[in-house]
């Protein structure tokens, strides 16, 4: 079963305003800030449409992207050639994937991590990242992070885009499970066109809310050591119970 499924078709519509740009200076600052040398190879894991990998290989960094959907990784295809990079793009499963090769980073944005829902999957996704790390290399991923998410608690989201003439309309409603820590969050997608329906897009995602000491426990466990936990895209910031997106910097021992 293709992951996303028709959610796929809609993605970039639906994040068009998401700063893909903003985020890869992010990523560079951690770089700066945590690296032993400089950065040559990047593998994205989850790297959905290239929104990550196509900045940072204009960069001139030597990127891999691998997502598990057939679709976004054709759709990342198509956007790399557009733009004229060279882009390793495949489909792969976290849960499974080995590549034959290391590299500098390992990078698994917006919220991939959170996707990994029992620890043994969770295990696993950290257990591939550390097989295609060189030693010393950087994991940088974020993450729900759940002092948030239990003061904040979920709540229906609506999101509007317009985008080439037409209106998508997304509803997001949330199913909280305290015990399993997850979040399993209903979408709705609707494709408009004036007043014509053009498409209808019905799918749930299960996601997973992590805590700091669990994360430095499978961090560990893995092979890594914590460097730094900070809200995210503020590296300098000292986490509160209201940031519900954290991003995690770890090291390859």
């Amino acid at each position: 079963m293709d992951a996303f499924g028709d959610y796929a078709r809609c993605y970039d519509g639906i994040y068009q305003s998401k700063n893909y740009k903003a985020e890869c200076d992010f990523l560079g600052e951690i770089f700066k800030t945590f690296a032993h040398g400089p950065i040559h190879c990047i593998l994205d894991l989850g790297c959905g449409t290239g929104g990550h990998a196509i900045p940072l290989a204009q960069r001139s960094y030597s990127v891999t992207g691998v997502d598990l959907s057939e679709r976004m990784v054709e759709k990342a295809r198509a956007k790399a050639a557009k733009a004229g990079l060279s882009i390793t793009f495949r489909q792969g499963d976290i849960q499974c994937l080995k590549l034959g090769q290391t590299f500098d980073v390992v990078i698994a944005m917006f919220a991939v991590i959170s996707y990994q829902i029992t620890n043994v999957d969770l295990a696993v996704a950290l257990k591939t990242a550390r097989r295609h790390l060189n030693s010393g290399g950087l994991f940088i991923f974020d993450v729900w992070y759940g002092p948030a998410v239990l003061t904040e608690r979920p709540s229906d989201r609506l999101k509007i885009v317009e985008t080439n003439g037409e209106r998508l309309i997304r509803f997001a409603k949330p199913v909280l499970d305290v015990v399993k820590q997850t979040v399993q969050v209903n979408y709705k997608v609707l494709r408009l066109k004036g007043s014509q329906v053009l498409d209808e897009v019905d799918e749930s995602h299960l996601m997973r809310f992590l805590f700091p000491q669990e994360i430095t426990h499978y961090l560990e466990i893995e092979g890594f050591r914590m460097l730094h936990l900070c809200p995210f895209m503020e590296l300098d910031r000292e986490l509160t119970e209201r940031d519900w997106n954290v991003s995690i910097v770890a090291e390859a021992v």
